[in-house]
């Protein structure tokens, strides 16, 4: 019996998910440039013409992983920009950043590892710098609406919190004391 429309569509977002995975993994981990469409198609398991068929080459592949990895952490984001109190969504935010690095840090590290390469910068380097210019504006429109005076240097100043917790956590992550450094941001939030 043939497959229905459905179970195709299922399979194709099975293979291209499996695509995406593969291809961050390998990018993070023999970088960019030493990672080739035949690894990749090996680590999926599926033949080079078939991740052909998905992407046209290892640049459009490498966008995508980008665009995949942030709609996955902006799902995150989406719930907690429901809530009501300028203060208490930044906090609420910042809860879910570290929230969302515990529960998995494989990803994190190799999201960074990925974003840390030279060649990737070369190609995602404006989109790196759109995601985090518009996270960071989030926070400076919530610090307007709190009234700070100076709105735009405490989300500098949040954002770089945030950026270096995680960059601390993923150099250690059995001893670093994510909970407690989450709690004292928290407790600048609200200042």
């Amino acid at each position: 019996m043939p497959r229905t429309t459905e179970q195709n569509q299922e399979i194709r977002e099975a293979t291209r998910a499996k695509l995406l995975d593969s291809s961050m993994i390998l990018f993070a981990e023999n970088g960019y440039t030493h990672t080739s469409i035949r690894k990749i198609a090996a680590h999926a398991n599926v033949s080079v013409g078939l991740l052909y068929h998905y992407f046209d080459n290892k640049e459009e592949l490498l966008t995508a992983v980008f665009d995949h990895c942030i709609e996955r952490i902006n799902q995150s984001f989406m719930i907690v920009l429901d809530t009501s109190a300028p203060l208490e969504k930044i906090n609420l935010l910042v809860q879910v950043i570290f929230s969302t690095l515990s529960s998995d840090p494989i990803f994190w590290g190799l999201f960074y590892s990925l974003r840390a390469q030279p060649p990737v910068t070369i190609i995602l380097g404006d989109s790196f710098r759109l995601w985090t210019s518009r996270l960071r504006n989030v926070f400076i429109e919530l610090y307007r609406e709190a009234g700070h005076i100076d709105p735009e240097t405490d989300a500098y100043v949040l954002y770089s919190l945030i950026e270096g917790t995680i960059q601390q956590y993923l150099l250690d992550i059995e001893n670093y004391p994510l909970q407690a450094v989450a709690e004292r941001i928290a407790m600048q939030i609200v200042e």
